[in-house]
């Protein structure tokens, strides 16, 4: 029977079957907090950490020492983590507040929230350039373009499989295990990128070709991994010297670009993104660049066109007597009268 000196680790992986709503990476990322916080509660406390540890001011001295040793994001990641285990052990009535978490009243740790970029076009347009050399660089320009095109997370790209990509419809479905939203979802994928998707499935592409493998595999035909877009990256920051490159760069970029070319609505670069709120549609949306909003049409364009049709109309434009009808009764009595 669990109680509040029950070891803490112990119930990390009954916890984790709980939350069975996270994708695989949350729940790594969860069941690692949680580790690095029993850890800390050990070297801190002298014994090995419990789940009575799991309360207001341990945790709080915890967040304070994880935000000044390692940093404010990794603060917020623990506190999200530690919140989520307090719930579940107070729905379980094992450690709990008058039946309530006994965290919720701990703040989340502020984070600065650092300026997110896209590539701008020249450095789009390098980047797809500098990924064609190589013994992979078929494979490797492929991968840029899809990531461009498509607005893949690295996890999603890697996961894919030959079975998800729909060349005559110009689909590619990414699946709900993959997917860091737990939502299956069908994404447009553009022409130029279906030209490289083609090009290299049918002619570059090692490994076996039934619809469950790989789409994008390494140079012995096995699975890419998320690493190894990672060294792909890593390569190319110094072949481009883009000192921020970075795989999820790709990201804000196709949203970015999704915008400027009036790819759809807000609701559908949502949809296309695997996003379940809109407030991350404009954290990855950047604004168009100046020389671009300087060649959009005037806010008065809108009145002016209004204005112009309606001194076109023309019922507007005739006399009083004629838009009642009395002038052509008169004209007409005239042409009589003449002839």
């Amino acid at each position: 029977m669990r109680d509040t000196h029950t070891p803490l680790l112990e119930v990390l992986d009954s916890y984790l079957v709980h939350r069975h709503d996270l994708s695989a990476a949350t729940g790594a990322n969860y069941r690692l907090a949680v580790s690095c916080f029993a850890q800390w509660a050990e070297q801190s406390l002298g014994r090995p950490a419990e789940i009575g540890d799991v309360e207001a001011g341990t945790v709080e001295a915890y967040l304070s020492h994880r935000k000044t040793t390692v940093s404010a994001q990794s603060a917020r990641l623990a506190w999200v983590a530690l919140r989520s285990l307090a719930k579940f052990l107070a729905e379980r009535h094992v450690l709990h507040d008058n039946g309530e978490s006994t965290l919720r009243h701990v703040r989340m740790p502020k984070v600065k929230d650092e300026a997110r970029r896209a590539l701008s076009d020249a450095e789009m347009w390098h980047l797809l350039e500098a990924s064609g050399g190589g013994e992979c660089g078929h494979r490797d320009t492929t991968v840029i373009w899809t990531m461009l095109g498509c607005g893949l997370r690295r996890e999603e790209l890697v996961n894919l499989r030959l079975g998800d990509v729909d060349f005559r419809e110009r689909r590619l479905h990414v699946n709900a295990a993959t997917s860091k939203s737990v939502h299956p979802r069908d994404v447009n994928v553009p022409i130029e990128t279906l030209k490289a998707l083609a090009g290299y499935v049918s002619d570059h592409r090692l490994g076996e070709t039934d619809d469950d493998a790989p789409l994008f595999t390494d140079r012995h035909g096995k699975a890419l991994t998320g690493n190894g877009v990672r060294k792909l990256f890593e390569r190319l920051k110094v072949k481009t010297g883009i000192r921020d490159l970075c795989a999820h760069m790709l990201r804000h970029t196709w949203a970015t670009n999704f915008h400027r070319s009036r790819s759809g609505s807000k609701f559908d670069m949502q949809v296309e993104g695997g996003w379940t709120t809109g407030r991350m549609v404009e954290r990855y949306c950047k604004a168009r660049p100046f020389e671009e909003r300087r060649k959009a049409p005037s806010p008065f364009t809108a009145s002016r066109t209004a204005r112009a049709e309606k001194e076109k109309r023309p019922a507007e434009k005739r006399p009083s007597q004629q838009r009642s009808g009395l002038g052509s009764v008169s004209a007409l009595d005239a042409r009589f009268a003449r002839a």
